[in-house]
């Protein structure tokens, strides 16, 4: 069993990565295209740039740490290393100074790319020590439900104080101005980075006992060149059950990239919602990490984690793209009223618990291949499947915010001022371009689950054969 502190740091580790994530994934985008004025096609190449060179480092990180030798361990040097880089990024990304149109599209692009290396350095070998911190097949799931359920909940209550404060509708003016408010972005920003900054130090040390006092860890030996590295590497991703898993992760990751690209656009556009609605909206949400927290280990008790997450992934697909097909074939309550609201308060809440679930017994599924592969290669190399798993989300999420950008363009979306006057056929054009690549992405996830064939029985095989060959 895992112990408070270790609980703390996961839910901590969570926290930071939640509150830095949520900024970059729904306010980014709009805050350089809509208030800075960058033109949304290039926010969403700078974007996409730098999760594809971030995503580079993510198996050189995670293959550092699986053969690091020090006296700290094997991945809390790269844990203090993250915090400081971490924290100066992220607020740098939003105290944004003057600059000129190609000026505002390198400094996006290189404060991205600074953020997201250094977020490398910290989650990669975080997840990695989920499996040497625990075997049991049920309490790893339980170690990420505090992460995943930590970082929504707090991010998601970060969303809530962007509308509800920082931007917030000045009185009299017209729908959605507080979204201009660059002092609101600024503020956020540096609270954010504070927050993170304590998290990540949280996580740091209350897994460094634990992580290299009480528990064997096993040094992966060092390679005698690149040749022999990707020969290794290969024959531990050479796996079909970690294949099924980077394909359903890859085309979840795509669809995920560009829901959250665009969903600061949908709820005003689409919907018809006002910031006061949207806020009540993302407060409700709030909800949704207890009830997945809660939710979790009653799903998980006795059952397959590939069941559970073929169910949720089923339910995840209709709760994602349905309602905005329902409402474009006229199934769903009529615009600008309350049952649309309320209908929209529910579905949000149920959307935003699958995710913290699918995300939470994803995880736990990556680290049980952690054994099965020990027994083929004869080595643990946690930090490569991570990496992997992270380099695939990262590409697929930054194809996913393109795509957002490029949907904008094609709506031919407006930059210089925001106005809501939008044609009512680019609106419904966008919507019907939302539903049905979101739908498609869904499907796609969902069937890669299928081959996904490690139980619990094989886990506990695996984790019996390694510890009496010890």
């Amino acid at each position: 069993m895992s112990t408070p502190i270790v609980k703390l740091s996961f839910a901590a580790s969570g926290i930071a990565q939640g509150v830095i994530s949520n900024g970059v994934s729904y306010f980014l985008l709009i805050y350089y295209s809509q208030v800075l004025g960058l033109d949304p096609g290039l926010a969403g190449l700078a974007m996409m740039i730098s999760l594809m060179v971030d995503a580079i480092s993510d198996p050189m990180i995670g293959v550092w740490s699986d053969r690091l030798r020090s006296r700290f361990g094997r991945r809390h040097p790269f844990l203090f290393t993250s915090i400081l880089p971490i924290t100066a990024a992220y607020v740098l990304l939003w105290d944004v100074p003057e600059l000129s149109q190609w000026g505002l599209f390198a400094y996006l692009l290189l404060f991205t790319v600074l953020l997201r290396l250094s977020l490398t350095l910290h989650i990669v070998p975080f997840n990695a020590l989920l499996p040497q911190l625990s075997s049991d097949y049920e309490v790893r799931t339980s170690l990420m439900s505090y992460s995943y359920s930590g970082a929504w909940f707090v991010g998601t209550l970060l969303a809530v104080m962007m509308y509800a404060y920082w931007l917030a509708d000045a009185p009299g003016g017209p729908v959605g101005n507080g979204m201009q408010n660059i002092q609101g972005y600024v503020e956020a920003g540096w609270i954010a980075g504070l927050i993170a900054f304590a998290c990540l130090l949280l996580s740091a040390l209350g897994t460094y006992r634990s992580a290299n006092r009480h528990h064997r860890v096993e040094v992966v030996p060092p390679v005698t060149g690149l040749g022999q590295l990707f020969v290794q590497s290969r024959e531990t991703l050479n796996d079909r059950n970690f294949l099924a898993m980077v394909l359903s992760g890859l085309a979840g990751a795509i669809a995920s990239g560009s829901s959250t690209a665009l969903w600061a656009y949908m709820q005003p556009y689409f919907w018809g919602f006002n910031s006061d609605e949207t806020g009540t909206i993302l407060a409700a949400q709030l909800l949704s990490a207890i009830f997945a927290f809660v939710l979790i280990p009653i799903l998980m008790k006795g059952r397959e984690k590939r069941l559970v997450l073929i169910c949720v992934s089923a339910l995840s697909m209709v709760i994602g793209s349905g309602p905005a097909l329902l409402r474009l074939l006229d199934l769903f309550p009529q615009g600008g009223t309350d049952l649309l609201f309320y209908t929209m308060v529910v579905v949000g809440v149920i959307q935003v618990m699958f995710i913290v679930i699918t995300s939470t017994v994803t995880a736990s599924m990556i680290a049980d291949i952690v054994e099965a592969r020990a027994l083929k290669t004869g080595r643990r190399e946690e930090g490569l499947l991570f990496a992997v798993v992270s380099f695939i989300s990262k590409v697929a999420s930054g194809a996913g915010i393109w795509v957002g950008g490029v949907m904008l363009v094609w709506v031919e979306f407006p930059t210089d001022v925001w106005d809501l006057s939008i044609a009512d056929a680019s609106v419904r054009a966008l919507g019907w371009a939302y539903g049905l690549v979101l739908g498609v992405l869904y499907l796609l996830s969902l069937i890669a689950l299928f081959f996904y064939r490690l139980t619990r029985s094989d886990h506990q095989a695996n984790v019996s054969q390694l510890r009496a060959g010890q």
